[in-house]
């Protein structure tokens, strides 16, 4: 049975952080590495050494909101015996490879109101390809404030989604705009991880509502006090998506302004909505579980599966981890690949 590891990284300076981080992670950081490349030589135009140029051309934006996070990336880096750039590269892939992007991601919040002890849930179905899942890790990061975070990250991020001990949780699913553009703004790997420090659902919702973009994507942002919105955001604009009776779900197309789309209208956001429904007032773990892994509308089901075989196996569409935090009760219940075949393991935060 698949499991990610979990790294665990304890407070200290950014960069002795990062160290510790890319210390024990080096073996999956250099796994994902190997992956990008051979991904990218077989879908980019540009060479490894001007991908990495393109990724360092990030670093002012992201040393202008937090310089913080930079001497963290160097700490991994050097952690792991890789150069800054490639690990640049990890952490702004989303922008690398958003021209063109498939869909990905199935998304969710709970209300205490609708679930059966009272508590309030983030989580996801994380759809990518099948070649990441020997470079997925858990990381359970604790700041030199105190906050907890947990969460789940290609090696080498600094997150991807998670929750932290402010009853903060946040998961993001791949949007594409009209508006889409390459110019330079904080890549959303980094955003995910500032909006995870914060201490207050204001705090968070304020970061995602004021942060500039030049791509699209959607987040989906609970609180353990019974909060949650989801953020629909692109260059042309943020709309949010309120719960309704204590249910918000989302998948990879824009359901505001339908005009601003750039991608197919996906029917996973829907069918969440309808099985999580089927038990409001009652939902659990044990419900959400079997939600995530629904197969109706295959292949583009809530429980993806790699269906196109012109593809090779490592670029083919898969869930690659089911994910539902429990903000109320601290602790997270995370699956390694698909949702109906794995088990999911409990990691407290």
């Amino acid at each position: 049975m698949r499991h990610f590891p979990i790294i665990n990284v304890e407070p200290g300076t950014p960069y002795g952080m990062g160290f510790h981080y890319g210390r024990q992670a080096t073996d999956q950081i250099r796994n994902g590495l190997a992956d990008y490349r051979a991904l990218f030589a077989q879908t980019s135009t540009m060479t490894w050494e001007e991908i990495g140029t393109y990724a360092l051309s990030y670093t002012p934006v992201v040393k202008a909101v937090d310089p913080d996070l930079i001497d963290e990336v160097r700490g991994i880096a050097d952690g792991a015996g890789v150069s800054f750039a490639d690990v640049m590269i990890l952490n702004t892939r989303y922008e690398i490879t958003k021209f063109p992007k498939p869909h990905e991601c199935t998304s969710f919040a709970l209300l205490p109101e609708a679930t059966k002890d009272g508590v309030a849930y983030v989580g996801q179905n994380w759809d990518y390809r099948v070649g990441i899942l020997d470079h997925i890790v858990i990381v359970h990061y604790t700041m030199p404030d105190d906050t907890r975070i947990v969460g789940v990250a290609e090696a080498g991020q600094v997150i991807r989604n998670g929750f932290n001990s402010h009853g903060i949780g946040l998961c993001a699913n791949n949007l594409q705009s009209k508006g889409d553009n390459r110019g330079t703004a904080l890549p959303v790997t980094f955003l995910r991880r500032k909006v995870l420090q914060s201490r207050s659902f204001e705090e968070a919702k304020k970061l995602l509502l004021e942060t500039k973009r030049t791509v699209s994507n959607n987040f989906m942002l609970g609180s353990a006090e019974g909060h949650a919105l989801d953020f629909e955001t692109s260059p042309l604009g943020t709309d949010l998506i309120e719960p309704a009776s204590g249910i918000l779900t989302h998948a990879n197309h824009f359901v505001v302004d339908p005009t601003k789309e750039a991608l197919e209208r996906s029917p996973r956001g829907d069918r969440l909505y309808e099985l999580l429904a089927q038990r409001r007032g009652s939902i659990d773990v044990p419900w959400i579980i079997r939600c995530l892994s629904d197969h109706e509308n295959y292949p583009k089901a809530i429980c993806r599966h790699p269906a196109d075989t012109t593809l090779p196996m490592a670029r083919r569409s898969s869930t690659v981890a089911g994910i539902i935090y429990n903000l109320s009760e601290g602790v997270a219940h995370i699956c390694a690949g698909p949702s109906c075949e794995n088990e999911f393991v409990a990691v407290p935060l």
